[in-house]
């Protein structure tokens, strides 16, 4: 409950000579926070999980409006788990969501209750369970994968959200990190994740969103265009007038007083 008690820095947990490891922590009430070193921080909520590769340029912390975090967590140092987790958290990042009746969930816990109440029968009953839930991992990245390939709105769905997204930050230009952080990617893995779905680049959307953003106003306002650059997220007016005729084949004058 207490923010200036929680907080782990993943460059930081490891003395000399620890073997490196990796920590999986549920959320089951409350939130926190998941950073990846130089990204905005992401809230980890019920039902969201987080994989903590140590060493690695991360931190989570209880930030201090949230109400409290309470989580299950497991600490593995299992030398083939961790090359194949480190794997995984490359190619879909550090979050995953977990269905509370799902199996990633059921041998997640039963790692915690073993660790806990020491309820293995013997060493072979425990390296069962690591691999149980090392494929659960796996198995849980892959059907998230092959939803958003089969689903044929998935792309339409991922634009708007991050249309709504870039507009809410208005007038902050967002980039495409921030973007990443939001979905609990690296900033290459969401750039790919983004343009196998939609066919464009996060940085090209974001800025068709903000013209487009632009365009409205210019149509239903008076506004100076200045201050529909600085609005938009431009850096001044000169900028947003070569942005504007790029994507719109015409200059934010010449838009407003031939359709208004």
């Amino acid at each position: 409950m207490d923010p200036t008690s929680y907080h782990w820095d993943g460059m930081k947990r490891l003395g000399r000579g620890d073997p490196p490891l990796f920590a999986f922590q549920l959320t089951l009430a409350g939130w926190g926070h998941f950073q990846l070193y130089g990204q905005p921080p992401r809230r980890v909520t019920p039902g969201t999980a987080f994989i903590a590769l140590m060493p690695s340029r991360h931190r989570y912390y209880l930030p201090v409006d949230s109400p409290g975090w309470t989580f299950a967590w497991i600490s593995i140092y299992h030398p083939y788990l961790l090359a194949r987790i480190t794997k995984q958290v490359a190619a879909t990042g550090p979050l995953m969501e977990v269905a509370p009746d799902g199996l990633l969930a059921a041998t997640s816990l039963r790692l915690v209750r073993g660790a806990i109440k020491k309820d293995f029968r013997n060493r072979f009953e425990v390296e069962l369970s690591l691999f149980e839930f090392l494929l659960a991992c796996e198995e849980s990245a892959q059907q998230v994968r092959d939803s958003s390939r089969d689903s044929p709105d998935k792309g339409q769905r991922l634009l708007e959200a991050v249309r709504s997204r870039v507009v809410a930050s208005l007038p902050k230009a967002l980039d495409v990190q921030a973007l990443a952080a939001d979905y609990g990617m690296s900033r290459t893995h969401f750039s790919h994740f983004f343009r196998r779905r939609s066919g464009l680049t996060p940085a090209h959307f974001s800025t068709e969103v903000r013209v487009h953003e632009a365009a409205r106003l210019l149509l239903e306002t008076r506004t100076p265009l200045k201050q529909i650059a600085d609005a938009c997220g431009f850096a001044n007016a000169n900028h947003f007038c070569k942005v504007f005729r790029r994507i719109q084949h015409v200059s934010p004058k010449s838009y407003r007083r031939t359709l208004r």
